[in-house]
């Protein structure tokens, strides 16, 4: 039953341990042809890295295949041309290298203060002695928290905008339907309606602040049109952190509470969380595959032959755990002396936001140590989140 459901959903959504089952596909073979979203999925860890670091593949050209299957419903994936994680070649290059710079300007360790504060505020309203829901007050709003403090904007008036962010999210996954491309469509127009007349008003009249920062750089010759901004910050700034961070707050409190031992060692050593952060993100990643890609010639992965033309993605939560590179790979490590985890995806498309969710994910949990000297997870009251390629936890209910 759980080998069809991958076939048709490779990400295995609302499963609680795919990971058994990813193990027992990838021992059959590093490579799997999927029937629901039309693509090879990779499960190797040698050949994930190979194809994150390839120029073998066009995202751009994926993108262009939901274009044509969609028809009149894809406005959504249109609009996506103009975002960073389906560009090629030069394009991709010079504006990752603008935003990159963007990234840069951001005072991280002001920004750590201000999340651990945050992140302190919230769980100290916490009454220990009953069952609280982390994700309701604290991961979900945390992100938020970070985004309007780096894009000067008041967190107040996100919250209608939030709301929509799963299903901008959903219409960059891998199995699509017509109802997550009309979704999406829906979701865009409310970033446009929201953040347009701010990228407007920064153009204007520019602040010390990321908006102002990613509308052109006169050096490098790079001025960006009203809709590359909005797709990048709605994208790269706003989406990919509410999200994905939100989902990573989760699950690293929830590795937590599953490791006792590993909790108990971390708040005697601090020196351990970055540790514990990675071994979360290696265990089990908010981002369970990368986008798809499509073939730009025929080649060989571990002897079988992809078409030009046909799609691939990387499994990272399957590649996170191959036995060929970890030692005791369903085991939660903190001690691993080596932890090339794919999570960020190391390559031509790595995420842009890895230090901004290292750096969130710290300072939560060193709160978490700071305030709870043991957390207990609540499976019953909690829920996993059904999301795509997404992992992690709708609701967390945990107690002292």
């Amino acid at each position: 039953m759980t080998f069809d459901l991958f076939h048709r959903d490779p990400c295995l959504p609302g499963v609680d341990d795919p990971y058994t089952t990813y193990a027992q596909l990838r021992e059959q073979s590093s490579l799997h042809w999927c029937s629901g979203p039309r693509m090879w999925v990779i499960l190797g860890y040698a050949e994930a890295v190979e194809q994150m670091r390839s120029k073998l593949y066009s995202r751009q050209l994926y993108l262009d295949s939901l274009i044509a299957r969609f028809a009149e419903k894809s406005h959504i994936y249109q609009h996506q041309r103009l975002d960073i994680p389906f560009m090629d070649g030069d394009i991709h290059n010079n504006m990752r290298m603008h935003v990159s710079h963007a990234y840069r300007s951001i005072d991280l360790d002001k920004l750590f203060v201000f999340s651990k504060a945050f992140a302190a505020e919230r769980l100290g309203s916490v009454d220990s002695r009953q069952p609280f829901d982390l994700v309701n007050i604290l991961a979900n709003d945390l992100p938020i928290a970070v985004v309007s403090e780096l894009l000067g904007l008041p967190a107040s008036q996100q919250k209608a905008v939030a709301h929509h962010v799963s299903s901008f999210v959903r219409a960059r996954g891998l199995t699509q339907t017509d109802d997550t491309a009309v979704e999406g469509e829906e979701a865009f127009d409310v970033y446009s309606h929201y953040f347009m007349p701010l990228i407007q008003a920064r153009r204007k009249q520019p602040k010390d602040d990321l908006i102002s920062q990613l509308i052109g750089d006169s050096q490098a010759g790079i001025r960006l049109s009203d809709e590359q901004l909005l797709l990048i910050i709605s994208s790269n700034f706003y989406s990919a952190s509410l999200y994905t961070i939100r989902l990573l707050v989760g699950t690293l409190a929830w590795a937590m509470a599953c490791n006792p031992d590993c909790y108990r060692r971390i708040r005697s050593d601090r020196k351990l969380i970055p540790n514990a952060i990675e071994e979360t993100l290696r265990w089990d990643p908010p981002a369970q595959a990368v986008n798809g890609s499509v073939a730009l010639e025929d080649h060989q992965i571990n002897g079988t032959t992809i078409r030009a033309g046909e799609a691939v993605t990387v499994l990272v939560g399957a590649a996170n755990r191959d036995p060929a590179i970890f030692d005791q790979p369903d085991h939660f490590c903190i001690n691993r002396a080596h932890n090339p985890h794919l999570s960020f995806a190391p390559g031509i498309h790595q995420c842009l936001g890895l230090h901004m969710a290292r750096l969130e994910a710290r300072a939560v949990l060193e709160v978490l140590c700071d305030q709870f000297e043991q957390i207990q997870w609540v499976p019953e009251m909690s829920k996993r989140l059904i999301g795509d390629r997404f992992r992690g936890f709708e609701c967390l209910v945990l107690q002292s």
